[in-house]
């Protein structure tokens, strides 16, 4: 299980996330309509990924296969969220400078301070979480892209387009060496 409360979404570390992804797959319209929403922003913020980022992804794309997930509208919401996840990894890797710091302490120090706004205001952290965030989105697009290729199948038209563009998204991503 995923440790959320170690990473960061566009609002702070993401704590809230768990309880948004076992809502997507609850009874509560209103739950999953909150949870859709804290995907595309608190996840992937306006196209930004974060480290929860990769993370959710691969609970999201675990939910596609959850037989309590049938409402084909959430399956293509759920699918589209992918596809800008897999489209968030495709940076070129001239826009991914390697830190030449340790991240994992300087976030540790940050957090450790108790102020959270440490993060925001050291740049060079900031910039070293970004390229963090980038690399794991690339990394999980193979599992991406075999969840929208299962997709294909599903009897609705609605999600069989999402996952076609899914697969896409997934096309344009460059492996990782």
């Amino acid at each position: 299980m995923t440790e959320y409360a170690t990473l960061l979404h566009a609002y702070g570390l993401a704590v809230d996330t768990p309880g948004h992804l076992t809502a997507l797959a609850g009874d509560d319209p209103a739950a999953r309509a909150r949870a859709i929403k804290h995907l595309w922003s608190a996840i992937i913020h306006q196209g930004t990924p974060w480290t929860a980022t990769p993370p959710a992804a691969l609970d999201v794309a675990a939910l596609l296969a959850d037989p309590r997930v049938t409402d084909p509208g959430l399956r293509a919401e759920l699918l589209n969220f992918l596809a800008a996840v897999a489209e968030a990894g495709s940076s070129t890797d001239r826009d991914l400078p390697v830190p030449d710091f340790d991240v994992d302490a300087a976030l540790a120090q940050a957090l450790g301070d108790g102020d959270e706004e440490g993060i925001w205001e050291d740049e060079r952290l900031q910039g070293a979480l970004y390229v963090r965030a980038v690399l794991g989105c690339r990394q999980i697009v193979p599992a991406l892209l075999a969840t929208a290729t299962a997709a294909l199948s599903d009897p609705s038209p609605q999600v069989q387009a999402a996952a076609a563009h899914t697969i896409g998204a997934c096309g344009g991503v460059t492996p990782l060496a």
